[in-house]
């Protein structure tokens, strides 16, 4: 879905522009980071930036912020504002809002062009923008704007400064690329061998004998309640239907058919097709002296092969097709001659035309009552949608005017039909072997990025083809349950914490050992406890980053050591510590990999690329001016992560 640099990324510089366009400008931020900035204004409330002479508004910060929320919940259906803002999410919104607003007055200033047209070339790329002919329908714009709850200044902003972007960018990138000094040192970095030993220390060999107090467990509780929250539950409402709500509504009259039939009479009335075969010659002369050849005796193809050009052949041509292929003009020409003739060479669109025609097909009328079921079924087709999208149109439109899902299918005479509280994935908590019908899966992905207090909408099943009514009946925030509903998992997890802490001190210990002198089989015997025994473990540094086999943290922590020491690392979820030690480091050389020493180039040309357009970025900020309005977001900050409360 990023339409923005769809041609970029076949160019030398398309990985380097896939990172820059989709991290700070690409269509996914687009349209999950998109705001009511028309103008660059907010929509009130104060600001929380000001660029240039430009300011950010509260209310579009507050937007974009919803929208990138919802973003990351198709990922983790759990999150909510509160960990979205702790985990930088408010900062990282920010920033990219900020570049976005000074690249797009950079390029204003410096005479960067950003029309309307080049705007509405990157909407009619927009999935679901076309009307049933295949192009671009405003009203197919609409509703697709509707049901992102987005409006059209919004989304134009959003495109424009895109495209500033997108002129602006790429000219960072020009000619940088990697030095063999700094390739073949980095291409040998990844060709590093390294071993050594790892030991586990489990916290299973230091739980606790005795069973914690209430009050321990309670302490435990508030303080990990995180570890046990039970994600988000939504029950919903909906009403689907599809094409058989309208009826016979479609159904053309008598008087239509003969109207479609008056509108369209060339297409049915007598017509004649050509078959013929052509060439194109740069020059007049060229073209005549080709007809002289022809007519002197030689072939069409014989004149075609000895000019070493290849004829081009159409079994029906009309005189529409001819008229926009070639000219009027040509079109003429062929028409006037007579079956197994050359046309008078003619000028068109790519130059002069030598056309043969080898044969002429008359075809007769078609009457009404031939073509009219065959209309009647283009008609019922066409009013189909239209009436559909009317329906879908006054169903959306009732909605907003706040009557509820009930009223409105009543009226259309629909069925309401109410799910349990279901996970975003589908599942129900209280009845494991729920399934649901295949629909639900469509109806929870937009169910979960609706207010819940939202009015009802309108979803698109299949388009143009099915649809859903759907509101939220009830829901269950993201939390905690009870102490007393999650006790024993509770009490286990305390007592693996316990553990965790008494193995972190054995580790440790046996850390302290290594670094020593000792052995790290030595060290885990002084310890006294009856622990795994270690692991000898090898690597190579360029296996680090392998997506489809990551390497084990502790072979992985090995290359950030030192030769010969032992350091210790979390093994996560209060499951114990690691006890690493690095033995030998084999330096590589990759001198005579040339594939190695390719692709390693590609790969910092890229960084450096990157640094340049982050280095373009910055100074197009200090050109034009950022001055941030912290107690405004601090104040925002607090609010959305409920510290305003506590103070």
């Amino acid at each position: 879905m990023i339409s923005f640099i769809r041609k970029l990324l076949g160019s030398r510089f398309g990985a380097f522009f896939a990172l820059v366009f989709v991290v700070l400008v690409g269509f996914a931020f687009a349209l999950g980071d998109v705001t009511g900035s028309g103008s660059f204004g907010g929509l009130g409330g104060g600001h929380v930036a000001k660029v240039g002479s430009e300011k950010i508004g509260l209310g579009e910060f507050n937007d974009s912020l919803d929208n990138q929320l919802r973003a990351e919940r198709r990922d983790n259906p759990t999150i909510d504002m509160t960990k979205f803002v702790e985990s930088g999410g408010l900062d990282s919104t920010l920033e990219r809002m900020i570049d976005r607003y000074s690249l797009a007055i950079f390029g204003e200033e410096y005479g960067v062009a950003v029309g309307k047209r080049l705007v509405d070339s990157e909407i009619r790329k927009l999935p679901n923008v076309n009307g049933p002919d295949g192009r671009f329908s405003q009203q197919a714009f609409d509703s697709f704007l509707q049901g992102l709850g987005l409006t059209e200044a919004m989304i134009r902003d959003d495109f424009r400064q895109n495209l500033f972007a997108q002129q602006i960018l790429p000219v960072a990138g020009v000619g940088a690329e990697a030095p063999a000094t700094m390739v073949l040192p980095y291409a040998s970095l990844l060709l590093e061998q390294r071993s050594g030993a790892v030991a586990i220390v489990p916290s299973q060999a230091f739980l606790p004998k005795v069973a914690p107090s209430e009050a321990q467990l309670a302490a435990f509780y508030r303080s990990n309640a995180s570890r046990f929250v039970v994600p988000e539950k939504r029950a919903i409402n909906y009403a689907i239907f599809d094409a058989s709500i309208i009826g016979n509504k479609a159904t053309p009259t008598t008087d239509e058919i003969a109207a479609y039939y008056k509108a369209n009479a060339k297409q049915y009335g007598a017509s004649q097709t050509r078959n013929i075969s052509q060439l194109v010659f740069p020059t007049e002369a060229a073209a005549k002296a080709a007809v002289a050849k022809i007519s002197g005796g030689q072939s069409f193809d014989a004149v075609a092969r000895e000019l070493g050009l290849s004829s081009t052949n159409s079994d029906a041509a009309t005189r529409e097709s001819l008229t926009q292929g070639a000219s009027k003009a040509v079109a003429d020409a062929v028409f006037s001659a007579a079956s197994g003739t050359i046309a008078a060479p003619t000028r068109g669109s790519l130059g002069w035309y030598v056309v043969k025609v080898n044969g002429v097909t008359q075809v007769a009328a078609r009457p009404l009552a031939v073509v009219s079921a065959e209309i009647a079924k283009t008609l019922a087709a066409e009013k189909r949608i239209e009436v559909l999208s009317d329906l879908t149109s006054e169903i959306e439109d009732e909605f907003a005017g706040g009557s509820t899902i009930a009223d409105v299918a009543k009226s259309q005479g629909l069925k309401v039909e109410t799910t349990p509280k279901l996970f975003a994935n589908g599942q129900n908590p209280a009845a494991p072997t729920y399934k649901p019908i295949p629909e639900v899966g469509q109806l929870l992905q937009a169910a979960f990025q609706m207010e819940t207090d939202g009015d009802a909408q309108l979803i698109e099943l299949v388009p143009g083809e099915k649809y859903a009514m759907l509101s939220i009946a009830d829901f269950d925030e993201a939390a905690p349950p009870p102490l007393g509903q999650v006790r024993n998992a509770v009490t286990q997890q305390w007592a693996m914490s316990e553990g965790g802490k008494k193995a972190k001190q054995v580790a440790e210990q046996i850390q302290k050992s290594v670094n020593a002198g000792k052995s790290l089989d030595e060290a885990l015997a002084a310890t006294g406890v009856s622990l795994p025994a270690a692991q000898t473990v090898s690597g190579m540094r360029k296996d680090m980053n392998q997506p489809d086999q990551p390497m084990p943290p502790p072979l992985a922590m090995m290359f950030a050591m030192k030769q010969g020491t032992a350091k210790t690392l979390d093994a996560g979820a209060d499951r114990g510590w690691f006890v690493v030690k690095l033995n030998t480091i084999i330096k590589g050389d990759a001198s005579k990999e040339t594939q190695l020493l390719a692709a390693r180039r590609q790969e910092l040309s890229g960084l450096m690329q990157q640094e340049f357009a982050a280095q373009l970025i910055n100074a197009a900020r200090a050109e034009v001016g950022v001055t941030k309005n912290e107690s405004a977001i601090k104040d925002l900050r607090n609010r959305l992560t409920n510290r305003d409360v506590a103070q």
